[in-house]
């Protein structure tokens, strides 16, 4: 019986220091889990507005060049009847 509660002491220990370390870690790697997660949705929608204006720059400079394009065209057409 002598071996026993210096065992029982050891274990009861050990789990107490477990269960303490276990939650207070939680603590702070859910809070630094919620503020990545928060960074990271805002980063993502500031990318996403990026890539819409993006996209509008890009078709508007594409319709830009169709315009070009067919002006040259028609002046080519207009040169060739002439």
């Amino acid at each position: 019986m002598g071996v026993m509660r210096p065992w029982f002491a050891t274990v009861l220990v050990c789990l107490a220091i477990g269960i303490a370390g276990c939650s207070r870690n939680d603590e702070y790697s859910d809070s630094a889990a919620r503020e990545g997660g928060e960074f990271a949705y805002r980063i993502t929608q500031e990318t996403r507005q990026a890539a819409k204006k993006a996209d509008r720059k890009l078709r508007e400079a594409s319709r830009e060049a169709r315009k070009g394009g067919n002006e040259a065209k028609r002046e080519a057409q207009a040169k060739d009847k002439k």
